[in-house]
């Protein structure tokens, strides 16, 4: 009996104690671990899964699902040969105007991605009208039209420069003879 008393008498003291420890000192338990403090999926797989973490847990592997082309959009979700993740989709940078050469770069209004670069089908000569559509030598894109300048009536010289009705188009001059 009297070994239950000390007992008592110890676990009260303990319990006291931490209790007025834990008062004193404002004392919480230690936050979850972060990747950025060194620890990793492999060792700790339920980092991935920690409130703020912005990578899910997949194949007990952290990745982004934004940006991971194996595991794009959800786990698991691999995006075909030619196509990368953006914003958890899988689309061909090579011609999407919101994403054209790499994710997030988007096309201004008037031009199309071709060959990931943002062009003016308009007024590119190696992209006349459509992709890839090159003009020749002494030609021009004009409204997305290849044309000869030196000779179009329509664009004699310059793109838009027409000539007046019944003169030639000549040397890029109008009625030049």
């Amino acid at each position: 009996m009297e070994s239950l008393k000390i007992f008592s008498v110890l676990l009260l003291t303990t319990t006291s104690s931490f209790v007025a420890l834990s008062a004193a000192s404002r004392w919480s338990p230690p936050p979850p671990p972060v990747a950025s403090a060194g620890y990793t999926c492999d060792k700790y797989p339920a980092i991935c899964t920690v409130a703020g973490s912005v990578n899910p847990n997949c194949c007990k592997t952290c990745v982004n699902l934004n940006k991971d082309n194996l595991n794009c959009g959800k786990c698991g979700m691999q995006c075909p040969s030619g196509k990368q993740c953006c914003k958890g989709k899988c689309v061909n940078i090579q011609k999407n105007r919101s994403n054209c050469g790499a994710c997030g770069y988007t096309c201004l209004n008037t031009d199309h991605c071709c060959s990931g670069i943002c062009v003016n089908l308009k007024t590119n000569i190696l992209n006349c009208g459509v992709c890839g559509n090159k003009c020749g030598l002494n030609l021009n894109c004009c409204d997305g039209e290849i044309v000869n300048l030196l000779t179009n009536k329509k664009h004699c010289g310059g793109c838009q420069n027409k000539c007046e009705k019944g003169n030639a188009c000549s040397n890029g001059m109008c009625d030049y003879a």
